[in-house]
């Protein structure tokens, strides 16, 4: 299902662990990969005492340090199906989504620093506005701090290399001797509500679960809204259960087509706040979350807001983002 993945490279840690999963993902599928590099500075991650080389030699540098990256990866694809892309741009995103439209990549796979708050309004982040604009879903791996737990805050060094990280992140990619990041994935959820894009994502997780073997959860919030006691709140305590029971039904029958794969598939309905119980739900180490997203953008997500950015900010595991322009692409439709 996934012939062509587009990995945004950098050589942060967060860029690290993103290649990680997509390599073991390209072993499991026989993808080619191809790793993007976007220099939007004066001093990059590749640059020697402050002098940015010509573009022939800023390949050549990428190239030699992608190999270097993947030297670690007992799964590393041959030579012949890695292809390295080192490009200048002041915007990461938009180039990113223009090379996957131009190799017409199945997925892209980036990093992200989590970075929340105003600061995150402010700086923006590559991952979220790749997700936004994206032709084919996005996998993000957030970045984890020193002792093993995601970063809660930094930001947007997910598809390219600043001044500010550069001095970080210039001496980290790994060699041969190094340990490579877990790209472990030991449980797939994916939050259910029923929405159009509930279909096109649950026909990615009937596709990836076997690829990694391991139990898939569908999870489902029931909004619990709070009403004065003059309400009749035992009558609608009554009204709550009942489309939990229904919920779960309507899971059941969405999961289906996932066991005929023969996959374990369980179901959870809880009541409670969407965003906040799904990002409780999903954001484990280990595990792979799969959700559809409108990919709303401007002052509309701004209001709104968007449950698939608040849970790749906060999990601590992969995140899967299938985009409603993918509904086309869906292996089921292929």
């Amino acid at each position: 299902m996934f012939q062509t993945l587009l990995v945004a490279h950098d050589f942060s840690p967060s860029s690290n662990r993103a290649l990680a999963h997509a390599v073991d993902l390209a072993a499991r599928t026989g993808a080619a990969l191809h790793l993007m590099y976007v220099d939007r500075t004066a001093e990059g991650v590749l640059f020697e005492g402050g002098k940015a080389p010509p573009d022939d030699e800023l390949q050549d540098r990428f190239e030699e340090r992608c190999h270097a990256s993947l030297a670690p990866h007992d799964r590393s694809p041959a030579e012949d199906r890695v292809v390295c892309h080192a490009v200048r741009g002041v915007s990461p995103a938009p180039l990113l989504v223009e090379k996957a439209e131009e190799i017409d990549a199945d997925l892209i796979v980036t990093g992200t620093e989590g970075r929340r708050g105003a600061r995150r309004l402010i700086v923006g982040s590559v991952a979220e506005e790749v997700l936004r604009t994206a032709p084919c879903p996005v996998l993000t791996v957030r970045q984890r701090e020193a002792g093993g737990a995601s970063g809660s805050t930094g930001e947007a060094d997910d598809a390219s290399s600043s001044a500010d990280d550069a001095s970080s992140s210039a001496d980290e990619a790994p060699s041969s001797a190094d340990e490579a990041p877990s790209s472990a994935v030991e449980q797939i959820v994916a939050p259910v509500d029923f929405s159009d894009l509930t279909e096109v994502a649950l026909r990615h997780v009937a596709q990836i679960a076997p690829l990694y073997d391991v139990p898939v959860t569908l999870v489902h919030v029931v909004e619990d809204p709070t009403m004065p006691s003059v309400y009749e709140v035992n009558a609608s305590a009554v009204r709550a259960r009942a489309a939990e029971q229904r919920a779960e039904e309507a899971l059941q029958s969405l999961g289906a087509p996932i066991e005929e794969t023969g996959v374990s598939v369980s179901y959870l309905v809880h009541r409670g706040q969407t965003t906040s119980t799904v990002v409780e739900a999903t954001g484990h180490r280990d595990t792979l979350t799969v959700m559809g997203t409108k990919g709303l953008s401007g002052l509309r997500r701004v209001m709104l807001g968007s449950v698939t950015e608040a849970v790749i900010r906060a999990s601590d595991g992969p995140v899967l983002a299938v985009p409603a322009s993918a509904q086309e692409a869906s292996p089921a439709n292929e």
